[in-house]
């Protein structure tokens, strides 16, 4: 199948889950969509009748469908159509977590040395990497958000080891003699 193709399948999809109700659809499903989703939506079936009509009705090519095998490839094209779009935001969404795995990485090193600074009595030192290591967590959350999947399965971890990091930052900063205000 083209990519246009499955481009186009995909904004139609899309604009079909936008509404979940279906109310998207245009019009009249045909007679074979409402027969054929009736024997898919009937009790113990795999998709319920609305949710057939609806995505069914938000493409065109199923309201030209003769028979249910015809159904059956137009309901196999948006499925090939909304994978491949969660492939391509899974992709994105490991590259950006690999990006985030190293700047964390990168951070337990700092942390490690500061608390290395710390426990030497050097609270200058392990101050600026504690200011440094703050910065991570929003990096990472920039990282995953500015990405094309637009998602960040790691919004809680960023949020509790900002804080953390924040937090260590502000109490080792009350110990110096003229604390910096706001460095950040």
């Amino acid at each position: 199948m083209a990519m246009h193709q499955q481009v186009g399948l995909l904004l139609t999809l899309m604009l079909f889950l936008a509404a979940a109700d279906g109310s998207l659809a245009v019009g009249t499903p045909s007679a074979i969509i409402r027969t054929t989703c009736a024997a898919v939506g009937r009790p113990g079936g795999e998709v319920g009748y609305d949710t057939c009509v609806g995505l069914l009705s938000a493409d065109p090519a199923a309201a030209a469908a003769k028979d249910a095998g015809q159904l059956a490839l137009v309901a196999t094209n948006l499925t090939v159509a909304n994978v491949t779009s969660t492939v391509l935001v899974l992709d994105d969404l490991v590259k950006n977590l690999r990006d985030c795995l190293r700047y964390y990485r990168d951070m337990n090193k700092t942390l490690d040395a500061a608390l290395g600074d710390l426990r030497a009595g050097r609270v200058e030192a392990a101050s600026n990497k504690l200011s440094d290591a703050s910065g991570v967590p929003d990096s990472c959350d920039i990282q995953l958000f500015e990405g094309s999947a637009k998602k960040n399965p790691m919004r809680k971890e960023n949020t509790d080891a900002d804080l953390l990091s924040r937090l260590a930052y502000a109490i080792t900063d009350l110990q110096l003699p003229n604390p910096p205000r706001h460095r950040r």
